[in-house]
């Protein structure tokens, strides 16, 4: 796309912004909703035009060069997504349903299921939180510090054990100990066979009659049959696929698309621009902000501590006293004065607030109490903590890039660079002025004490502030005060509980949202999310709030997640994905990691300390406990138990030492959470999602993409008849399943193949075969725990008190029941029998 082109885009999307920030207003000034599913499918349409707004700005960032323009777009975006995030929370606490059903919402603004998925282009290669370069140096360290460490220690990237500790497992051993066997068997079966057939040729019984020699004419003639025949079979194939191609039965080879070849180096070289300007535009900041500060900052500093001065002088003229200097967190010297692009000259006189004195709580209570009477009842809209910011960046839009002109030939604004130097250079000179200033008048006190004959308190009492600050904010104690960062990493290492995990991107994770009709959806209680959902659901609860430490603070917090379905439906996948989106540091507590250390009460301590104490120091962090049913399970297993009770009681300590400010993620994976006690289980996970076997369309789609994977061409994959074949018979097959089907049928050997020998749909079905299914028992049972969820049981009584008032009409019903109770309260209350009774007894 053009420059111009991508302005339009932009001024499109921040004006979609200004008519949803009306939209919103709207919302928030009408009267509360008296049905939940009224003001559920408002917000959903609010929720699907700021993915669409985010999607478009993802289009603006990852085309444009310009710099400046980069970064404001990557500001509005966060804003954006951290709205979506916020309207996600609150969709599934009006539909109960960590994935909320938004398929009304999709047709009516005619969107696609794929378009419902949040870009994720700031959190991938490392262009998190809007730009590499802002992230602190000490956490670009300590990552290096942990790869260093899992390249040093770790051999296997899926489990490192300890050197103290068995070497592998029961089953490991004895698989190994197999295939050493059969291995030496093999060896010992080739050189019988080989003896048997050197004795042969030696007795002349293995010798065969030679045939007679063929002449020049005929072997000439059986060369050229041979070499027509394969050249008319290739041009017969050819000509086969071109006209399934015109039919439109087989897609085109893309791999051999000029066009698309073209636009993937156009983008490759378009990134390669973006990470040299982005690194001229640093160079060209600093050297710009040293020029400056050399000559101007020292007389900045100097005006902000007159002004600061002046205040002392003026406060101490009217009050008798001298003043105490904001604190930094309140503000600092910008309560003083009014900060422009220069400290003005004159202070801002400080206002000092009335105390206003309460009315009596007769009246507070009776005028709450009639408020309350007066408001109608029904559901609000919930205050957000991003809309203030979306119309500050939307502002900012409006008065600094709609109507500029564009520069030629530089990445960036030279006036616009100017005035974020003196900016900067105006709030650094302004804190060392308040340093000096605080200085200053600690010495001005002492002196007119001195001058009194008074002895300074100051101290005394900012000491006992701080003594009680510290009483109450008291902290855990530090079992490992000693030790340092890279000790603790080496030793989690080696016991194996961090550990490194595999490239994965949560884009892979195919399927579409669920668009089912809403009233059957309600009343049919026990139906799955779609495979899109649960991949929406996890972008916006797990990535864009580990990703942003800003999400993470002013959206709804997350502490764990639950992720529950069959052997092979994508579990680990998700997980690998949202570490690898995130960058983050995985800590493995599986009952397998933890079994024979950190023994006893002392150990398991020790344990939660340093999970708790490394994962804040390396965070984002994702804890995961793997198959969790082994923890949670009702009756433990005797040879697995180790200390499941006692790591069960102290899960908890762990979320709750989680905060705001922490962006570290519980995970949980388990295949039959059925077997798990669900008190226990609803106590840690936060959120739960079932994740069902995937349906016919979504089967279509996996068998089609692995093959076009594997093959890396779509020239030789199958039909669009032997995909549905393949879809049909793979019923109760998990992602899984299929992946390994296709890996284990197109080996190189059979890639090698693909020219001479056409790739047929029935060559899957023996590996499929040996494949686990998932059984409809295994699929109800888990129906059944996902319909006991706390979530789907709010859902549940929601849906028949609906379906209720539904199938009552004008809700007749619950007239009816209202006054009987009334009838009943009345007779009990007074004692007196009514008069129908009256008549009877007569």
């Amino acid at each position: 796309m053009s420059m111009v082109d991508l302005n339009e885009l932009w001024r499109w999307a921040e004006d979609e912004l200004e008519s949803l920030w009306d939209q919103e207003k709207a919302i928030v000034t009408s009267l509360p909703e008296k049905h939940r599913h009224v003001l559920f499918s408002r917000l959903s349409l609010v929720y699907l035009r700021y993915i669409v707004v985010a999607r478009q700005l993802d289009v603006c960032y990852s085309s444009m060069l310009h710099v400046q323009k980069r970064r404001d777009i990557s500001a509005i975006m966060r804003a954006v997504l951290g709205r979506v995030v916020e309207l996600k929370n609150e969709l599934a606490i009006l539909d109960f349903n960590e994935t909320p059903f938004i398929g009304a919402a999709l047709a009516q603004l005619k969107m696609s299921p794929e378009q419902t998925d949040p870009p994720l282009t700031l959190f991938v290669n490392g262009d998190r939180d809007g730009n590499a370069s802002v992230r602190s140096a000490s956490e670009t360290e300590r990552k290096q510090l942990v790869q260093r460490v899992l390249l040093k220690l770790e051999r296997n990237p899926r489990r490192q054990l300890s050197a103290d500790s068995a070497s592998m497992t029961w089953d490991e051993a004895v698989a190994l100990i197999q295939i050493h066997e059969r291995a030496r068997q093999g060896r010992l079966r080739f050189n019988l066979m080989k003896q048997i057939r050197q004795q042969k040729m030696a007795t002349g019984r293995g010798l065969h009659k030679l045939k007679p020699a063929m002449n020049t004419y005929t072997a000439a003639i059986k060369i050229q049959n041979a070499w027509r025949s394969f050249l008319a079979l290739k041009r017969v194939r050819q000509m086969r696929h071109q006209e399934m191609v015109f039919l439109g039965m087989v897609p085109k080879n893309y791999k051999e698309n000029a066009e698309i070849t073209r636009a993937k180096e156009l983008e490759a070289m378009r990134t390669l621009k973006q990470t040299e300007l982005e690194a001229q535009y640093q160079i060209e900041l600093a050297t710009l902000r040293d020029r400056q500060r050399d000559k101007d900052g020292a007389a900045i500093r100097e005006s902000f501590l007159e002004q600061i001065r002046r205040w002392y002088i003026d406060h101490r003229e009217h009050s008798g006293k001298f003043p105490d200097l904001p604190a930094e967190d309140e503000g600092g010297s910008k309560l003083i004065y009014n900060m422009a692009d220069r400290p003005v000259e004159t202070p801002v006189p400080v206002v000092v607030k009335k105390k206003v004195t309460a009315p009596p709580m007769a009246k507070t209570s009776s005028s709450m109490k009639r408020a309350e009477e007066d408001r109608p009842k029904g559901v609000d809209m919930a205050p957000s903590q991003w809309l203030e910011k979306i119309v500050h960046e939307n502002q900012k839009y409006y008065d600094v890039w709609r109507d500029r002109a564009e520069t030629g030939g530089v990445g960036w604004d030279m006036e616009l660079l100017r005035a974020q130097v003196s900016e900067e250079l105006n709030d650094e000179m302004r804190l060392e002025a308040d340093i000096q200033a605080r200085r200053e008048l600690e010495r001005l006190k002492s002196a007119y004490d001195r001058d009194r004959g008074r002895k300074s308190k100051g101290k005394r009492k900012t000491a006992r502030k701080a003594a009680k600050k510290s009483k109450r904010g008291r902290k855990e104690k530090d079992l490992t005060p000693d030790r340092t960062l890279e000790s603790l990493v080496e030793e989690l290492v080696q016991v194996g509980i961090i550990r490194s995990y595999p490239k994965a991107d949560i884009r892979d994770f195919l399927g579409s949202v669920a668009v089912v009709d809403p009233l059957s959806r309600k009343w049919k209680r026990d139906t799955f999310p779609g495979l899109g959902d649960i991949r929406s659901a996890l972008i916006e609860y797990c990535i864009l709030t580990l990703g942003s430490e800003e999400i993470r603070k002013r959206t709804p917090l997350t502490r764990s997640v639950l992720l529950a379905g069959p052997h092979g439906s994508g579990k680990s996948f998700l997980m690998h994905a949202m570490c690898n989106h995130i960058g983050a540091t995985l800590f493995d507590i599986s009952n397998s990691s933890l079994m024979g250390r950190y023994p006893g009460k002392a150990g398991m301590t020790m344990l939660i300390h340093l999970i708790t104490k490394v994962s804040r120091l390396l965070q984002p962090s994702v804890i995961v406990i793997e198959d969790v049913d082994r923890l949670f399970m009702k009756k433990s297993v005797r040879m697995e138990r180790w200390d499941m009770r006692r790591m069960r009681k102290e899960l908890p300590k762990i979320l709750r030492a989680i905060g705001p400010e922490d962006r570290v993620l519980l995970v949980g994976t388990s295949s039959t959470p059925w077997e798990c006690d669900q008190r226990n289980l609803s106590q840690v996970f936060q959120r739960m999602i079932g994740i069902p076997p995937p349906d016919y369309g979504t089967r279509f789609t996996l068998w089609d993409h692995f093959i076009r994977q594997a093959t890396r061409s779509s020239q030789y994959t199958t039909t669009p008849a032997e995909l549905t074949n393949l879809a049909r018979i793979s019923d109760s097959y998990t992602p899984g399943s299929i992946a390994r089907s296709v890996s284990e049928i197109l080996s190189e050997r059979r890639k090698q193949l693909l020219p001479r020998q056409a790739l047929r749909a029935d060559e899957f079905v023996s590996a499929l075969a040996r494949c686990e299914p998932v059984y409809k028992e295994d699929e109800e049972n888990l129906r059944l725990w996902y319909a006991k969820t706390p979530c789907r049981r709010k859902r549940h009584r929601n849906a028949e008190t609906e379906e209720e008032e539904f199938l009552a009409g004008n809700g007749s019903v619950k007239e009816k029941k209202k006054k009987k109770k009334k009838k009943k309260k009345g007779s009990k209350k007074m004692g007196v029998k009514s008069t129908k009774a009256k008549k009877k007894s007569k």
